[in-house]
């Protein structure tokens, strides 16, 4: 089951490339699309936090951070725009990828560790 984990590491991953490939034209994520795919794997993975009785105590707790961590990430766009963050975070471009990317490491190396 933790092998879950290491999936959505793994989309958060993918999830912060793109943004790399829609320069090239290869890709055509951006905008609302884009923040929408990084918030529902955010959601997918405090569902699986929440609901799956194989994680227990530090492991949920950790899960659902990362969870959380993930969907803020998606979210960041929004609140650039609306003023609501200032808008000196990084809402695009090379450092805001990174941002979501660490994320998703973060997340693979941990499910890896509870193999």
């Amino acid at each position: 089951m933790k092998i879950m984990i290491v999936f959505i590491g793994l989309l958060t991953i993918l999830a912060g490339v793109l943004p790399f490939f829609e320069g090239f034209g290869v890709v055509p994520f951006s905008g609302p699309v884009y923040s929408g795919i990084i918030i529902l794997i955010g959601v997918i993975a405090f569902w699986y936090a929440v609901k799956t009785f194989g994680l227990w105590g530090s492991q949920k707790f950790i899960t659902a951070v990362l969870a959380l961590l993930i969907i803020f990430g998606g979210l960041i766009p929004f609140l650039v725009t609306m003023n609501l963050i200032p808008s000196t975070v990084p809402s695009s471009g090379p450092v805001y990828s990174g941002i979501i990317i660490l994320i998703g490491v973060i997340a693979v190396v941990y499910g890896k560790k509870q193999f």
